[in-house]
């Protein structure tokens, strides 16, 4: 199941109370577990918009609003500092 479906590597060190036989197959659940496997790994979409934002949404793009932010939050801030400054001197 490690080569065909790719499970965990990890699971050949477990170690079984009688050894397990060369070609132990799992007939009835092989498929079944690969599949939840496979959506534990890519998860569905919940919606349409969620599909699309995380289409069109990269890490450069996150960073760069994040910088904007960053900016916008210090302009505004020195920008209170003169307001509040003027509102010292003229008090």
């Amino acid at each position: 199941m490690i080569q065909k479906h790719g499970f965990d590597s990890e699971g050949r060190w477990i170690e079984f109370v009688r050894p397990t036989p060369s070609d132990m197959t799992f007939n009835y659940w092989g498929d079944r577990l690969s599949a939840l496997h496979e959506v534990v790994k890519n998860p569905p979409l919940e919606n349409a918009v969620v599909g699309w934002v995380e289409r069109h949404t990269t890490e450069r793009n996150a960073l760069t609003v994040a910088i904007i932010g960053l900016f916008l939050a210090a302009l505004f801030r020195l920008l209170s500092f003169i307001v509040g400054l003027l509102q010292l001197i003229l008090a």
